[in-house]
């Protein structure tokens, strides 16, 4: 999941009370859902009062869009930390797939996506960029590995692209289910995705035993 957003001036103090607040309404949201958690349980975690709290996000939808927002935030940061670090692409778009599918964010965005007012959380233009923004991702990724030998030649980039998005969407999609036939952030499930992606991606001149 990509989101790119416009960085706001804060003062040292200041970022980390914000900080410090955002963390303590995510664990507070993740354990007892939007619709349940007072303003109260959030100033108490956080160790501030309950007016600090309104005075950085002025009502507890507000919070919220803000947990979501910072939320994404560290998702694209963690792919793109994967994006950089990995010895090859086919690396990279293994360690993308685990990203997605890390169980501790579960929680959160169960909690988020199953609200009443989820509704009112959903930013669908933000939304569609930041779709956009992924399929850009992973067609370059998907280029880079072609360039390097380790995909096919013959690789139809962008269909490949939508593809591989649509697949790592329905395995998060199972994430948000309270009764999932599906543990998609299992190990057993991990690996097979990433074999059926290495086994369809992967160059003749590239070894059997080599990642994608």
């Amino acid at each position: 999941m990509a989101v790119t957003r416009p960085s706001v001036q804060r003062s040292p103090g200041v970022e980390q009370r914000r900080l410090r607040i955002l963390a303590a309404a995510a664990q507070c949201f993740a354990k007892s859902g939007l619709a349940r958690t007072r303003i109260d349980d959030v100033a108490a975690g956080a160790g501030v009062s309950r007016a600090l709290v309104y005075n950085h996000f002025g009502s507890k939808e507000q919070l919220a869009r803000q947990v979501r927002d910072h939320m994404l935030d560290e998702w694209t940061q963690a792919v793109d930390r994967v994006l950089e670090e990995a010895s090859g692409a086919g690396e990279a778009l293994v360690g993308w797939l685990r990203v997605n599918l890390a169980p501790e964010r579960r929680p959160l965005l169960t909690a988020l996506v199953a609200s009443d007012g989820a509704h009112a959380l959903l930013d669908y233009e933000s939304a569609a960029g930041a779709m956009e923004e992924w399929r850009a991702k992973l067609e370059a990724l998907l280029r880079r590995g072609v360039a390097q030998g380790e995909f096919r030649g013959d690789l139809d980039v962008p269909a490949t692209a939508d593809v591989v998005r649509a697949l790592q969407v329905g395995m998060i999609q199972h994430l948000l289910e309270a009764k999932s036939a599906l543990d998609a952030s299992g190990e057993p499930y991990l690996r097979a995705a990433t074999e059926l992606l290495s086994a369809g991606l992967r160059s003749p001149t590239c070894r059997q035993g080599e990642t994608v």
